[in-house]
């Protein structure tokens, strides 16, 4: 997933890029299938408003991170490319925030306008895809002595509510700013679908902690973080098993 940058007027233009690239050779992705993943990612961590335009979805939250401030194509345009990009661009600057897009590769007419346009590649990521059901999954747990049952792991709780989540995930992720913190607690609170919180304890502190969120047979597995003076012992490893089996009790597939 790349991002881009541009210094167009006295600001700066972001595109979040977005490649999706299946590290299964089991798992075959449409552009359809893409954008399901999209729109279900995007509602596993809801900006604080959200407007649509000709199948384009503009997300807004004060700046706090990209995924709430950045613009997802959930449909073909059938408007003109520069027009719906201008107006994209304007209704950001309205709010006093860079115009950020968030595109996959199957967006390549809409990447590579942007790239003529100015804008730069800044942020690159891989989505991954687990089958629960599947014979790789089966074999992991198999090579780790886990039964497939999320009671298997030790030292783990799960909680609909994080409230009990937040302070540990913010001091280990280094926030002190009060409205970042702010922004990220009513992000969570947005979201409307099934939401998990994972935390691990070790040697009696809590270690590591995760989130998920759930829809339609999809878990959405982010906001993952270990404890900075507990890392190399395999503790991120255990949360991640954890948080998977846990959504799969939970319908996810």
């Amino acid at each position: 997933m790349p991002d881009f940058t541009s210094g167009r007027d006295n600001r700066e233009r972001k595109s979040g890029g977005h490649y999706e690239r299946c590290l299964s050779q089991d798992i075959k992705m449409n552009i359809s299938d893409i954008r399901n993943l999209e729109k279900k990612a995007a509602d596993g961590w809801v900006a604080n408003e959200i407007s649509e335009y000709d199948g384009w979805e503009m997300r807004f939250g004060n700046g706090y991170t990209g995924r709430a401030n950045s613009i997802s194509v959930y449909e073909d345009s059938t408007k003109r490319m520069e027009d719906k990009v201008v107006y994209c661009e304007n209704l950001y600057k309205a709010h006093g925030l860079p115009c950020n897009f968030k595109v996959t590769e199957c967006d390549k007419e809409l990447s590579d306008f942007l790239l003529n346009r100015g804008y730069k590649v800044v942020t690159p990521t891989d989505v991954m895809i687990l089958d629960t059901e599947g014979n790789d999954f089966a074999k992991v747990l198999s090579d780790e002595g886990i039964e497939d049952n999320s009671k298997a792991i030790p030292n783990v709780s799960y909680s609909s509510d994080p409230s009990k989540w937040f302070d540990p995930y913010f001091e280990f992720e280094g926030f002190t700013d009060e409205k970042k913190i702010e922004a990220y607690k009513q992000f969570h609170a947005n979201t409307k679908i099934e939401k998990l919180y994972v935390t691990l304890m070790h040697e009696g502190n809590v270690a590591a902690v995760a989130s998920c969120a759930i829809e339609d047979g999809y878990s959405l597995l982010h906001n993952v973080i270990v404890d900075k003076k507990y890392r190399g012992l395999g503790l991120g490893k255990k949360l991640c098993l954890a948080a998977i089996l846990k959504s799969k009790e939970m319908g996810a597939k």
